[in-house]
């Protein structure tokens, strides 16, 4: 708009071509600039988001899998996080210039001709009336590409982690077909999207050529007296006609340019549904973590607890996933629960460990701890899922995740504890190396791994959730001998389907449904009783 101005002007021509060309650099030097500043904006926000999310994933802990397996979660924090930078870098912008340049334009070609602007001015809604149509599709396509390409993550990521099994079923070929299968429809659906963009670009490019070739030709038929309205007349002057035709397409390319970026904000809000549930569920957490506080000072120097929980809701009043009146467990005491799936054994051991919001009150030795004080609650708690979470390295390593600075003879130590060292020796020892999901070791072996790291953090209450999930019968009364030794005078909480070599425990809490059947532990006798009468 500036060089139009300048040709506007009556000056010598080295100073107008100098006029020119400042006014050119000038301009790609703000266009630059504002890129610069829209990229290093997008790069932040961006990091910051991950960074939230991946600290709200940590505090949900074994809680976040309702959201995806560890494999669309790797999706959601990078593929989703980044289809955020054409919003924020470009169309954010680009939205407040579609406001500015093309009015600003329309007042400066109305001192020429009336008639002219108000052909730009009647003509420009037509670029985002099309892009909104053809940009509501768009929105669609990009929303189904994306669940495409968390559920195709979600498959590789299994389809690796279970490489070896598969191999040993000889169902690579099945699975590899299952693979090929998501990666033809996250194809079919990343194609939908291209066409739909480039439908948009070329239906924006289609509208912008008319409007201007109008303005070209009111402006021709002026210059030539042909007007209907104006015969023999010129409507408009040739400095003013080549002005006005000058800045007409500087006057779309605003609107263009915010219709080529349309889908990129499709795809941001395609991402941003993705995104929502899991930011609604980590955001209380994340707002927790920032103003946490230490256990209260009663607790500040104890290594003993017992656990006491009174009025607790998880869910919904009308459907609990776990609704507890009050439940003491001692200190030391060692409780199995038992209960069908879904009956809530998972839940209260994802409760103690704060991974789960909840009403009610949790106390530790009669002393009430606040929500803001989870975190530090968790720094006395040793949580094991039921798959152990084994890193691709050697065993040293992988027992430094518990406690960074053990020394090798610490590390030994455990490994006996747990019946593991007399395997490892004959391999390396403490060099011996795993790869991924605990590849080298059998299941019983990955467990037994998972325990010694558990001996290794000084931890007080043990919460162990399906650890002889998937093992078979004499794994199963190995480890149970060996978590008999190791768990002695912590507080232990076992949510397990089975009780074979078990008998150690002090007593049963039978769940279901998310309530407790009895208030009081029972013991293992008159679980298998009642375990016996509901088979008969």
């Amino acid at each position: 708009m500036l060089c139009a101005a300048l040709l506007q002007l009556e000056a010598p021509k080295p100073l107008l071509w100098y006029g020119l060309l400042a006014s050119f650099l000038l301009r790609q030097l703000l266009l630059s600039a504002k890129d610069f500043l829209a990229q290093q904006a997008s790069r932040q926000l961006r990091q910051n988001l991950r960074n939230t999310l991946w600290q709200g994933l940590a505090q949900l802990g074994p809680a976040r899998q309702k959201f995806g397996s560890d494999g669309q979660l790797s999706s959601l924090l990078t593929e989703h996080v980044d289809a955020l930078d054409g919003y924020i870098s470009r169309y954010w912008s680009q939205q407040y210039l579609v406001m500015v340049t093309p009015l600003a334009i329309a007042v400066v070609v109305s001192q020429h001709s009336l008639l002219a602007a108000g052909l730009l001015l009647g003509t420009a809604p037509l670029v985002p009336v099309f892009m909104i149509l053809v940009g509501k599709e768009a929105s669609k396509a990009s929303s189904a590409q994306l669940q495409q390409q968390s559920r195709m993550s979600g498959r590789l990521y299994d389809f690796l982690s279970g490489l070896s099994l598969l191999k040993r079923l000889n169902a690579v070929p099945v699975a590899s077909q299952h693979l090929s299968q998501a990666a033809e429809y996250y194809r079919q659906s990343t194609m939908q999207v291209l066409k739909l963009a480039f439908l948009s670009t070329a239906v924006l490019e289609l509208f912008s050529s008319l409007a201007i070739a109008l303005v070209a030709l009111y402006l021709g038929l002026g210059l030539l007296g042909e007007l209907p309205w104006l015969k023999q007349q010129i409507a408009v002057s040739y400095p003013s006609a080549l002005f006005i035709l000058l800045l007409a397409p500087e006057f779309y390319q605003a609107l263009r340019q915010l219709g080529n970026d349309y889908h990129a904000k499709a795809q941001a809000q395609s991402a941003t549904v993705q995104l929502m549930p899991l930011w609604r569920a980590i955001d209380p957490a994340t707002q927790q973590t920032q103003q946490q506080q230490a256990l209260p000072s009663q607790l500040a120097n104890t290594a003993a607890f017992s656990l006491q929980l009174q009025d607790i809701l998880v869910g919904q009043a009308q459907q609990p996933r776990l609704q507890l009146d009050r439940l003491t467990i001692a200190t030391g005491q060692r409780i199995l629960l038992s209960g069908p799936s879904g009956s809530g054994k998972s839940t209260l051991l994802q409760l103690l460990a704060g991974f789960v919001p909840f009403h009610g009150q949790l106390m530790l030795n009669d002393v009430s701890i606040a929500k803001a004080q989870m975190p530090a609650l968790r720094q006395q708690i040793a949580y094991l899922n039921q798959h152990a979470e084994l890193m691709p390295g050697s065993v040293a390593e992988n027992l430094a995740l518990a406690k960074t600075d053990a020394q090798p003879q610490q590390m030994i130590a455990v490994l006996k504890a747990v019946e593991l060292w007399d395997y490892l020796v004959q391999y390396g020892g403490l060099n011996y190396s795993i790869g991924e999901q605990g590849l080298g070791l059998s299941g019983g072996q990955q467990q037994r791994l998972a325990f010694a790291r558990l001996l290794l953090q000084p931890r007080a209450i043990w919460l162990l959730d399906e650890p002889f999930a998937e093992l078979d019968q004499a794994s199963i009364s190995s480890l149970s001998k060996v978590l008999e030794q190791i768990s002695r005078g912590k507080t232990l909480l076992i949510a397990s389907h089975q009780w074979q070599g078990l008998d150690f425990v002090d007593g049963c809490l039978l769940l279901e449904q998310g309530h407790l059947l009895k208030q009081q532990p029972i013991s293992l006798a008159e679980l298998k009783q009642l375990s016996n009468q509901d088979q008969r």
